[in-house]
Formats: C-alpha cells, structure tokens, sequence
C-alpha cells in the first residue's frame, strides 16, 4: 500500500523531497563534522592552558633556590593567581600526599595514584561531571613530588551545548530553507515538463501547428523543448508529404482507371461487334496498364529507397567502370542518340555505394535525359573528383526545367509539364527515388537547368580507398 501511494505521488513533490533531502542530509554530514572539529579543539585549548599554567608553577619553583616543601606550602597564594575557575591546583608529595591544594569552584575526588614518570592527560567522569587531569612529576632541589590539575569541563560543556543548540537552529532553518528551494528545483523543473505535456495535448486535440515556447536558458531542458519542436517541424513536414503522396498517388490512379473504365463500358455496350472500336479500347487498355505497372514498380522503388541500410563493408566500386557499362546498355536502347563520356578520374578512384544503387542512379538520370530531349539527342556523362567525392554529372540538351520549380523536382510526383510527362511514360517518383538513394550514402544531388537550353544534374557521391 505505502509503495502504491509512493508511485502515485506527483513527480513535483518526489522532486521537491529528494532535493529538500539531499540538501539537508549535506548540511547535516557537514555541520556534523564541524561540530566535532570545534568540540576536539576546544578540548585542545583546555589541555593548552593547564599546561601552560604547570610550565608557570615550575618556572616559580626553579627561580626558588633549594626548595623546600615548606616554600610549596607558602606557594598557595600564587597558585590561587594562577587557578582558573572550575579548576583544582594540588601538589603532591611523593607518597601522595596533599602539600598544598588551591580550588576555584571544583570540589575533587580522586583515588591516589603512582607517581608519574611523565606528563601525563588522564579524562575522569563523576555523576556526569567531565574532567582533565593533568599531572606532571617535580624534581627541584630535595622536593620530589607531582603537581596536580584538575579541570571541570562545565565551561566546555556550556561552550559544546551552545554550539549544538546553534546548530540545530541552524539546522531547522536549512531544513525549512531548503524544502522551499527543493519545491522552486521542482516547480521550474516540473513547470517545464506540464508545458511541454500541454503542448503534447494541443497537438493531440488540434494538430501538428502548435509548439512549445523555448524559454532563454541553455541548459537541458530547453535543448529538450528545441528537441521536441524539430522533431514536430519533421514530423509534420512528413505528415504533409504522406498526405500530398497519398493526394498524388490517387490521383495518378484515378486517370488510367478512369480510361480503363471507360473504354470497358464503350466494349460492353457496342464495341464487341465494332472491330476498330475493338482494336482502339484494347490498345488505349494496354498502355494504361503498362502505366499502371510503371507507377507500382516506381512506388516499390521508392519504398525500398526509404528503407535502405547501408552495408558496413561495402565492396570498392568503380564509377568509371559502372558509367561505361550504363551507358553501353542505352547505346543499344537507343541508337538514336549520342551519350558522350568524360572522364577525368584516375583509375583507382572508388565510391562508397553499392553497385546496384549506383547503376540505379545512372538509369533514373539517363532515362529522363533521353525523355526530355527529343530536339537535341545527346548527353554527356561528365565524371570528375571533387575533394573526398567523387562527381558525376548527367547533362542533356532538352525542353529544361524553369528556375521556380528547381526546388520542386525531387517532391514525389512532381512534374514540370504534367501532360506532356504522361505522354512520355512518366509519374514523377524517378527523383525523387535518386535523392533518397543519395541522401542514405551521405551524398548530395543538385540539380541545373534553364528552359530550352537542358538540365545539369549532379551526384556527389563520398570516395573509398584506392582499388585492390
């Protein structure tokens, strides 16, 4: 039940408690530590003055010339001078016998003990009263005893349990200061978060045009939000796409349907017995099939394009060997025209494609320059290297593309001259398809041209290693 209610706290208060915890569990360890650093040395400052309050009684007893036990009893006055408060003064002969005693507001109560042969720090507890003992042996002249301080802690206990009661103040104050600064942690982190939930939700309810509001910080969270709005940029630029796909496919389907519809209700109703109704439908019939077939492989192309995986070891490729032997293909397929060559690769130049895409390319890019250049049948296949690609350039002599439309070519069913494509057996995907297969090589196609001159189109595919 207590894990249940736990999972169901909000994430502003999980935030607001473990920051306030973690706060004050620092604070805690530190003021901890500090509290015993300042309880050793004020321990240490006792010790420091008793013993320099015995380095001052023997310095008297030194200046006096053959000392007597009777000079240690008549010293009393100058040990009282020298006594703090809460302190005993004794000094001792060497069977343990009291010489001379001083006390100011310490009452003592110790069993005899051996002489010490040294300085010695001894800590005695009576009834929760703390004390040094500090004893150190005397050897002056024929005296031969120990001098005797005992010190009560009271001072250090009052100077300890000030300390505490500071700190523990202290203590509440961070405790409260810091599940206020935990719960403003919380609110600006959470804050964020409901904003961007918001967001997520107007999306949901109203479409793909809202965004977040990217606040000035540069810090995580914002390069989230900036994140989340390209991410929304893309995936509403793609939600168009599909949509003006799905609007351009039907209608490349509607047309040859259309006809094909058509041409079977002229059979059906007088054309089985009319020969060149017959032979009119069956031909109009057969080349909007062969269109339809065009459109279904051009789609299947295009979908394998968006999907392609790159090989992690892609055999070397040669460009100039892949060129030559398209364009003997199309020498055959077209007689009529003139495919001009230009090489200025060395022999061991290589790209990074494989040999089917690559040909692939070269067949998009030649069989639109062939369709678009009826006046002037050549084109030239220009082959060059370019820094680490390697450029291969497709130029034609046809009808060209005008300079507002450039940008449009690579969208998916675009045509410049709609009727004039279809006569021609086109339905726009063949560039589209070439940029997906370039883009997927870390390559880059761009393309040139200017009406009733011809159309440059450029592919800058990424170099290997020399062939082997």
């Amino acid at each position: 039940m207590k894990l249940f209610r736990i999972k169901n706290v909000s994430l502003k208060w999980k935030l607001t408690f473990l920051s306030a915890a973690a706060i004050f569990i620092i604070y805690f360890i530190f003021t901890s530590l500090q509290y015993e650093i300042v309880k050793q040395w004020l321990l240490n400052e006792e010790e420091k003055t008793m013993k320099k309050t015995i380095e001052e009684i023997e310095t008297y007893y030194a200046e006096k010339r053959n000392l007597s036990w009777k000079d240690v009893r008549e010293s009393g006055q100058l040990l009282e001078k020298l006594n703090e408060k809460y302190q005993t003064i004794r000094v001792l002969d060497a069977k343990g016998n009291i010489i001379v005693s001083v006390s100011n507001h310490a009452s003592v109560s110790l069993s005899p003990t051996a002489a010490p042969k040294s300085l010695e720090i001894d800590y005695h507890s009576v009834n929760d009263e703390r004390s040094i003992i500090l004893r150190k042996p005397l050897h002056l002249s024929s005296v031969n005893g120990t001098i005797e301080i005992v010190r009560h802690l009271a001072k250090f206990k009052q100077m300890t349990r000030m300390l505490f009661l500071i700190m523990t103040l202290i203590g509440i104050a961070a405790m409260i200061t810091s599940a206020f600064i935990g719960m403003f942690i919380a609110q600006h982190f959470v804050g964020r978060l409901k904003a961007l939930t918001k967001t997520m939700m107007n999306i949901k309810n109203k479409g793909f045009q809202q965004r977040i509001d990217i606040p000035p910080s540069n810090d995580e969270m914002s390069k989230l939000m900036v994140m989340f709005n390209e991410m929304m940029d893309e995936i509403e630029h793609s939600f168009h796409q599909q949509k003006q796909f799905i609007q351009d496919a039907s209608h490349e389907l509607r047309t040859p349907i259309a006809i094909l519809e058509g041409h079977l209700s002229l059979l059906k109703r007088w054309g089985k017995n009319n020969r060149d109704i017959l032979e009119e439908s069956l031909e109009a019939a057969s080349q909007e099939v062969a269109r339809l077939k065009t459109l279904a492989l051009e789609l299947l192309d295009l979908s394998r394009a968006e999907v392609i995986t790159v090989p992690a070891d892609i055999p070397p490729l040669s460009p100039k060997d892949a060129v030559e032997q398209t364009v003997r293909n199309f020498r055959v397929l077209y007689p009529a025209f003139q495919f001009v060559v230009d090489n200025s690769l060395e022999e061991t130049i290589s790209i990074r494609m494989t040999k089917h895409h690559f040909e692939q390319l070269l067949l998009i890019l030649l069989d639109n320059g062939v369709k678009y250049s009826q006046q002037h049948k050549r084109i030239t296949i220009r082959l060059k290297e370019e820094g680490k690609y390697v450029c291969i350039s497709v130029i034609d002599q046809g009808i060209g593309i005008p300079r507002d439309e450039l940008e449009k070519v690579f969208l998916r069913f675009y045509r410049v001259d709609k009727a004039r494509s279809r006569e021609k057996g086109g339905v726009g995907l063949g560039l589209a398809i070439a940029k997906e297969i370039v883009d997927k090589y870390g390559g880059q196609i761009t393309l040139q041209s200017e009406v009733g001159k011809g159309t440059t189109v450029e592919l800058l595919i990424p170099k290997m290693s020399s062939l082997t």
